[in-house]
């Protein structure tokens, strides 16, 4: 191997060996310190947020903007978790609907799973699942899935599974598994 040959690899070599202690150096030290100066950034931008709207909750224009912020909780609240009375009448709703639709041998039944969900922020939130049966045909199924996800309170829809059937009655046994959230009583 000649002379010029050997100092190239030599400077490739060390060029090489530059580049990933460079590259140990970016991702031990510079990427940690960019992740952590990113988190102290968000933290001094949350606790400024929190400090202006203390201050601003002096003035009358600021009490009347939490105000209006605790209002549209409260309506976005009531979009998704039912109340008692709402719960009472869930099986009747889900039943109009499906009537309204056309849906035939139509069943509902909840499951015995009641969990909370969340932290100590959710502990008046639950969630039940629940499972509806019947049998319909497509056009029918799609309009009754449509009316249900429009329905207020939400009733999440995590599955659901169609089965064509032959007879005389032909149609789909449709089965859905839903979800929903209530809100469970004061302790």
């Amino acid at each position: 191997m000649s002379r010029e040959v050997r100092s190239l690899v030599l400077l490739g070599a060390a060029w090489a060996i530059c580049l990933a202690a460079l590259a140990v150096f970016h991702f031990a030290v510079v990427s940690p310190q960019a992740q952590a100066l990113a988190a102290g950034r968000a933290q001094a931008v949350a606790k400024a947020q929190r400090f202006s709207l203390l201050r601003d909750a002096k003035s009358a224009r600021g009490q009347q903007r939490l105000k209006e912020q605790q209002e549209e909780i409260e309506r976005r609240y009531t979009d998704f978790v039912f109340t008692s009375e709402q719960m009472n009448e869930l099986d009747f709703r889900i039943r109009a609907i499906a009537e309204k639709n056309g849906i035939r041998e139509f069943s509902a039944r909840h499951l015995g799973t009641v969990s909370k969900i969340g932290t100590t922020e959710l502990k008046r939130i639950a969630q039940r699942d629940l499972v509806l049966s019947m049998t319909s045909g497509f056009p029918e199924f799609l309009h009754f899935l449509n009316e249900l996800e429009r329905n207020q309170p939400i009733v999440f829809i995590d599955q659901f599974t169609l089965q064509n059937t032959a007879g005389k009655q032909a149609g789909l046994n449709c089965s859905l598994d839903c979800s929903i959230l209530y809100q469970t009583a004061a302790k």
